[in-house]
């Protein structure tokens, strides 16, 4: 399993990268939908985290990006708003990981999974 982490922050992708590297999850990660879309064109990626709110636009955009490949990845959104729980998942992320979250959290998801 890989990862790809979408967040313009670049502190909390550095955090989330050495998480999931210590449960031996390889990961990239980039701040932008740019980036993100030339990442994400090979499809290679298990598993996504991305933010929603990018500075080059929204993370609803990445997850219609997303929809028009084959469905091989688990895309789990991480924001700062519990309030666009229900809108991501009807968007079609798989799971809604609130800000701030910890090491323990992540595991529990990761294993969920």
């Amino acid at each position: 399993m890989n990862a790809l982490i979408i967040d313009d922050e670049e502190d909390l992708c550095r955090l989330l990268s050495f998480q999931l590297i210590s449960l031996g999850i390889p990961n990239e990660f980039v701040n932008t939908i740019k980036d993100a879309k030339k990442k994400f064109s090979g499809n290679t990626y298990q598993l996504i985290f991305l933010d929603l709110n990018l500075t080059d636009g929204s993370g609803f955009e990445m997850l219609d990006y997303i929809k028009t490949f084959p469905k091989n990845q688990t895309v789990i959104v991480i924001s700062a708003y519990d309030s666009e729980r229900k809108k991501v998942l009807e968007h079609g992320a798989d799971h809604f990981l609130p800000k701030p979250f910890s090491k323990k959290k992540i595991a529990e998801l990761i294993q969920a999974l």
